[in-house]
């Protein structure tokens, strides 16, 4: 059995997976034969919960390997790590904007920018976010389930207000699509899905489309190679980078993005997508 789920049965794992896809997605799961992208993502929960998913779902952990795979200049500066977020200080870090993050989940940070102070309610909110296993909050996704949470502070990139994201969806070690988000400063996230050539495929998992035409950046080429290093070995992962002015960075390896929930924009998606995934490789 798979390290990462020694704490819940098989059997009871793949119950409660099933009526959750059940009641999320309107239609049974078939775990001896999944078809659909969202339907794999619950397969590889319980079937692909292995041990190093944990490490590299860790936003700490997972920077030792980075630095082993393709650099240390992909990664951004860490100002502290804390097990207590009462112990931040608004100020003495190299610069006075910042990010505070928790390493063990997904939006659980705050931007700390445009003369916004860090305040002791900010870090009562962190302190729950620490008593948060993140592994059963969206949908069983037992990668999170055995880290250590921490909250840690990171240097913020400014590129003109705006950080362009770039998510790669990884197929048994091959980038085949790139979820371009833009607009992070703003209340509405605009996305849009390319394949690897960047042909725009009009579709995407939630949100609103970009309206105007959207070219790639001029290092695209090395994007796709990081995404292509990061994720061998692994019949699924999505990287996610960022990309300002010509400098790349590394943002996090996704395993189970959306907890497999994802709303496809054109849902024929979501079995082009499943197509893609060979579970067997």
């Amino acid at each position: 059995m798979p390290l990462c789920i020694l704490i819940m049965e098989l059997k009871e794992l793949k119950h409660k997976i099933f009526w959750k896809y059940f009641f999320r997605k309107g239609r049974f799961i078939n775990f001896k034969n999944p078809k659909f992208f969202s339907e794999k993502i619950q397969w590889l929960k319980v079937y692909d919960c292995i041990p190093i998913k944990t490490t590299l779902a860790d936003k700490i952990k997972v920077r030792d390997w980075i630095k082993e795979k393709i650099g240390s200049e992909y990664l951004k500066e860490i100002y502290g790590i804390y097990e207590n977020p009462m112990e931040i200080k608004s100020f003495g870090f190299p610069k006075r904007e910042f990010v505070v993050k928790t390493n063990h989940g997904s939006k659980m940070q705050l931007l700390v920018i445009e003369g916004k102070i860090l305040t002791n309610k900010h870090k009562e909110k962190f302190l729950e976010y620490l008593k948060t296993n993140y592994a059963y909050k969206s949908g069983y996704e037992m990668q999170y389930d055995k880290i250590k949470p921490v909250v840690f502070v990171e240097e913020y990139i400014k590129n003109t207000n705006e950080l362009f994201e770039y998510l790669f969806f990884c197929f048994n070690g091959v980038p085949k699509t790139v979820l371009f988000s833009s607009n992070k400063r703003d209340k509405e996230i605009k996305s849009t899905m390319f394949d690897i050539n960047w042909n725009n495929l009009h579709f995407n998992l939630g949100g609103k489309l970009h309206d105007e035409t959207i070219l790639p950046p001029k290092n695209f080429d090395k994007m796709i190679e990081i995404a292509k290093t990061l994720s061998k070995g692994f019949k699924f992962v999505r990287v996610d980078l960022h990309n300002v002015e010509g400098k790349i960075y590394f943002g996090e390896m996704t395993f189970t993005p959306n907890s497999g929930y994802m709303k496809f924009s054109n849902p024929k998606w979501d079995r082009i997508m499943g197509d893609m995934l060979n579970l067997d490789d």
